[in-house]
């Protein structure tokens, strides 16, 4: 009898295992399919039908995992964000140098959508309001955690490169820095994109070129700001 009960709760666990794989096979399968959409349409004109219909199931079964489009268009941005977040984080493992680890965190990111089109485009959609992009808490996008963490990886590669020259950046002088690479990057991505017509440069080499000369640029500030009274403190002036 022990025997047969301890085979019968193994059947059972199991099955739930088989289960909750599916599940989440089925989530991915709805995710990556939403990305597509996305990439190619906006939030008005992507469909929950459609969206099942490619995938073979109905549009209930959809709703049960995403109960609204924007929730699902907030999961695949969210997807594409941990992924390249995941990449980036590797690559800052791979040297000790702060210049050379900067410039090769900016190359991966650009590098990372270039592969990827249609993860940029699902993931910096401008379709819809600021408040399709809050989730059911309230919460922004731009808030959760995976957009922080993100963001914090730029931030931080921007901040050891300036304390590695021996400078000491004020506070949030590493931030608006790095919102200047991801502002360069984003243009290197945009551009090829935005017009598919015209026949321009590889990206890749137009990427190290932009990030390279920004990086080549900061460095001789700071060997500049070496020679000013007020060093090792510096500010956004010093790179104006």
């Amino acid at each position: 009898m022990k025997r047969a009960t301890k085979a019968s709760a193994t059947r059972r666990f199991q099955h739930r295992a088989r289960q909750e794989t599916d599940k989440e096979a089925l989530r991915s399968l709805i995710v990556e399919t939403a990305r597509k959409a996305f990439a190619a349409g906006t939030i008005e004109t992507v469909s929950v039908q459609k969206i099942a219909d490619s995938i073979g199931y109905s549009k209930g079964t959809v709703l049960k995992y995403y109960p609204t489009k924007i929730l699902l268009l907030l999961a695949v941005k969210q997807q594409n964000l941990e992924t390249v977040a995941q990449q980036l984080d590797a690559i800052r493992t791979e040297t000790s140098d702060a210049a050379v680890r900067l410039r090769r965190v900016m190359e991966a990111y650009i590098g990372y959508w270039i592969d990827n089109p249609d993860h940029f485009r699902s993931l910096y959609s401008m379709a819809g309001t600021v408040e399709d992009r809050r989730f059911p808490d309230g919460t922004y996008f731009g808030d959760t955690e995976i957009a922080r963490r993100s963001f914090e990886i730029f931030k931080t590669s921007v901040r050891e490169f300036l304390q590695a020259s021996g400078a000491e950046p004020p506070s949030g002088l590493a931030s608006r820095l790095a919102s200047a690479l991801l502002s360069c990057a984003h243009g290197v991505i945009s551009l090829p994109l935005g017009t598919p017509t015209m026949k321009l440069p590889d990206t890749r080499t137009t990427g190290r070129l932009v990030i390279g000369n920004m990086v080549d640029a900061w460095s001789a500030k700071l060997a500049a700001a070496r020679s000013e009274k007020s060093w090792p403190r510096i500010s956004l002036a010093t790179f104006n």
